[in-house]
């Protein structure tokens, strides 16, 4: 897939683009982009995808709401679904103040060819969020592309939506939000030293540090599977449990932010300041304060078992 950093007059000649922030790309997104691939082999035009690297509010209004995925992650799943070219801007006061015509001729139809444009049913665009489908549709016919516009997905008689998927994690419905996601929901990071701990008990684990705005599960236990970055492209996968708290038994601060542990199983090596990312499978049970130290290794060992019997009977990834 190719990717652009920065809006240009003719990156692309012609494309059918999906347009939106697509934070999670869970089955909504998927629709809107699926069009978007759709009418780009109808029309022999290139798939494309135009997002921004970071939220929108984090300029407009000073703050982010909690990321269920970061930019290279959504980058990841858009070549997966078959995105031939994308293009990430980063939203700017310059950005900020084009009008929705201004940013649909510059932004859209001169740098990127629109000849498509999909986008949700809900979906506004330029400055003060003023543009939305239905202003889009009349720009089309002046400007020269065609408009799809995505009704909602429901599953399960739930509308899929971010906050849905968000609300579902902060409540350790982890199976709801995986269905809406249609994957595992997951959590990159870079490894940092702890305070070894969980050697000491026989369970290293690797801290995981995440991004300001990156969402987090509930506090608790979970089956999770890990994927370790390596040569030639290879993605090599280890089971794992993870645990998101504050350590109780350890006399942690309630009040701390939650830290993520995550304990590899059948593995032996350092991952001190290597990225990973955690797949979360299954919520095993809530963060528990132990009588000590041999109490939390039983359980850890507990804990250890149930994930393992849970990956044998799944398909290897």
């Amino acid at each position: 897939m190719e990717i652009f950093y920065e809006s240009s007059p003719n990156l692309l000649r012609k494309s059918a683009i999906a347009l939106g922030f697509f934070d999670g790309v869970h089955l909504g997104h998927q629709t809107v982009i699926a069009a978007a691939i759709e009418e780009a082999k109808i029309k022999d035009v290139t798939s494309a995808v135009v997002t921004f690297k970071d939220h929108p509010r984090a300029l407009t209004r000073g703050n982010s709401p909690l990321l269920l995925t970061n930019i290279e992650q959504r980058l990841d799943i858009f070549e997966n679904l078959g995105v031939q070219a994308a293009l990430v801007l980063t939203f700017t006061e310059e950005l900020c103040r084009l009008t929705p015509q201004e940013y649909v001729e510059t932004v859209l139809v001169q740098s990127m060819g629109a000849r498509l444009i999909s986008v949700g049913f809900n979906h506004h665009f330029g400055r003060q969020r003023e543009g939305n489908p239905q202003l889009l549709n009349e720009f089309g016919k002046t400007m020269g592309f065609a408009v799809r516009i995505a009704t909602p997905v429901y599953v399960d008689g739930m509308e899929v939506s971010s906050s849905k998927i968000r609300d579902s994690l902060e409540n350790a419905n982890l199976d709801i939000a995986n269905k809406l996601l249609s994957r595992p929901f997951s959590l990159p990071g870079k490894v940092i030293a702890g305070e070894g701990r969980g050697a000491k008990l026989g369970f290293p684990t690797a801290n995981l540090q995440t991004s300001q705005f990156q969402m987090l599960p509930a506090t608790g236990v979970y089956a999770a599977k890990v994927r370790l970055s390596a040569q030639a492209n290879k993605r090599i996968y280890y089971d794992a449990v993870v645990n998101i708290g504050c350590r109780p038994t350890f006399a942690g601060d309630v009040n701390a932010l939650p830290i993520t542990e995550v304990h590899l199983l059948n593995f032996k090596g350092n991952l001190y300041d290597k990225n990973i990312e955690v797949y979360f499978y299954k919520y095993l049970r809530p963060e528990m304060k132990f009588s000590g130290p041999e109490a939390l290794k039983t359980q850890i060992n507990t804990d250890c078992k149930t994930a393992s019997q849970l990956f044998s009977s799944l398909p290897a990834v």
